[in-house]
């Protein structure tokens, strides 16, 4: 089963303890280096703590970041 190529990111298995702001913060830092972010998607509530989207304006972009990301540590924690 393969997954159709998406502008959207999803990132998991981040750092909990780093408030919410600050987090996207360093996504957005992250991120653009891979193009244009449109929007991050990061909550803190419920089962979606440590889990964040990330809009890239395109998909080359998001498929770029996809790929370099892999196996990365972030925070403290790898995903």
């Amino acid at each position: 089963m393969s997954i159709a190529p998406s502008q959207t990111v999803y990132a998991s298995n981040l750092n909990e303890k780093i408030n919410k702001l600050e987090l996207k913060k360093n996504l957005y830092s992250l991120f653009t280096t891979y193009g244009r972010v449109i929007d991050i998607v990061a909550l803190k509530t419920g089962k979606a703590r440590g889990q964040a989207f990330i809009v890239f304006a395109d998909i080359t972009s998001a498929t770029g970041a996809l790929r370099a990301l892999q196996k990365f540590n972030f925070l403290g924690k790898e995903w």
